[in-house]
């Protein structure tokens, strides 16, 4: 079915104007970050993905480090919260960025054990880290991609092998032994998804077999992304691609009328104002970007980020809902953004949804997400979902956002030992 995933980046909001500090990410002094707002301000984001289970959605993490605009620096120690406190949320990581992290090994477990403590309810994205945090890790651009791939594999051999040690040794890392404890509750392992912002970047996706994901970049680049997918699993010769494939993030805001919500949209867009308070030469790392996605990003365009829908209508939240970088209104203008935007891109299954930005209350929030679950979502899968389903000779899927299933039965006649009486 159709899956929406509540997200936060968990901004620290009381950051200071550009007159007194020009560059929020990064290298932003942490003087100005008080650890006593900070404890209440968590409390709040965890509120909050407690409430999108209660109302029905799934929730989303992701980190970042050395940044005030993300307080979520370990996104593993978040999820394990809501593995425990939530009840039917699936639990996404977009994602977990092993490109720069140097033991792909460590989050094969913690994943494993997310997946076991939320009973099978992990969805695990992987991400290569953005430009602007690789001096923070001594991260070579050039390797990112290649390194990507080679920790998935590596944590894709820890998850499903079952049968004692293996050794690994690869171009960027080396283990003599593993054998992870636990494993995951879902077999062969959870849905593994990965981010891009090219086309280009998108075969690779399609040939593993993973969900694509894309963030904030509107009807246009988006359906290419996902054409590229596409096309490539046909060149494949491979079946079409299940809408539970794609992915697509950008904000959300429901309002009683298209007034109340626009008047919310300038708490939503100070993440992108934020984002964009970088440090100099931390925008545009050579060879960070894809060789093909700078060309096409130059000819179109002049610039080097392919990530064009944020730089287009920033300001103007209209514009904003027109590309597909948000869908806000009332519940029947975001049911018409979702319609429209959902046929632009050819289909998806997955929305990934930043309901919360700057200084947004609680109550403001969670009252958007009510009204999205409650007026919105049930209409948008009966009216576009289902029917397109219906029309391409597709199911809908129920449960796992992708193809892994519930963990095996526990039995003796698989070879395990019946756990003793008590322990449940």
């Amino acid at each position: 079915m159709f899956r929406t995933y509540y997200f936060s980046e968990m901004p620290y909001p009381y950051t200071p104007t550009l007159e007194f500090a020009e560059v929020a990410r990064t290298t932003m002094p942490t003087r100005w970050f008080d650890p006593d707002a900070a404890h209440d301000v968590y409390h709040k984001y965890f509120d909050l993905v407690l409430a999108a289970d209660d109302i029905g959605l799934d929730v989303m993490f992701n980190e970042h480090h050395e940044t005030m605009s993300n307080m979520d620096a370990a996104m593993p120690l978040s999820m394990a919260i809501a593995a425990r406190e939530t009840r039917r949320a699936r639990i996404l990581a977009l994602g977990n960025p092993v490109a720069n992290r140097p033991d792909p090994v460590r989050v094969a477990t913690e994943m494993a054990m997310i997946d076991v403590v939320s009973e099978g309810r992990l969805d695990c994205g992987f991400v290569r880290g953005v430009s602007y945090e690789m001096s923070a890790t001594n991260a070579r651009p050039t390797d990112m991609k290649p390194r990507l791939y080679e920790a998935i594999d590596l944590i894709v051999k820890a998850w499903t092998s079952h049968d004692g040690p293996f050794n690994w040794e690869g171009e960027f890392f080396h283990h003599r032994q593993v054998n992870i404890v636990p494993r995951p509750f879902q077999q062969p392992h959870p849905p593994i998804w990965v981010t891009t912002l090219s086309p280009s970047s998108a075969v690779e996706i399609a040939e593993r077999g993973y969900t694509i994901a894309t963030i904030f970049n509107g009807k246009k680049v988006c359906g290419e992304i996902f054409d590229a997918y596409r096309v490539e699993l046909a060149r494949l010769g491979r079946p079409e691609a299940h809408p539970d494939k794609f992915a697509y993030s950008n904000f959300v805001f429901v309002g009683e009328s298209d007034e109340e919500a626009l008047a919310a949209a300038p708490k939503l867009l100070d993440f992108l104002r934020q984002s964009r308070r970088l440090a100099p030469g931390q925008t545009d790392v050579p060879g960070y970007i894809d060789a093909r996605a700078r060309a096409a990003a130059l000819a179109e365009s002049g610039a080097s980020n392919p990530n064009r829908g944020l730089t287009q209508g920033l300001g103007d939240p209209l514009a904003l809902a027109e590309t597909g970088v948000a869908f806000w209104g009332s519940p029947e203008s975001v049911f018409r953004q979702m319609r429209d935007f959902f046929h632009a891109v050819g289909g998806y299954g997955n929305l990934c949804g930043m309901f919360h930005a700057s200084t947004m209350s609680y109550t403001t929030t969670r009252r958007s997400m009510e009204l999205f679950a409650r007026e919105v979502l049930p209409r948008f899968r009966e009216e576009v979902y289902e029917p397109w389903l219906k029309e391409h000779g597709l199911k809908s899927t129920i449960g796992t956002s992708g193809d892994a299933e519930r963990s095996m039965d526990i039995s003796a006649e698989a070879g395990f030992v019946s756990p003793p009486a008590g322990v449940h």
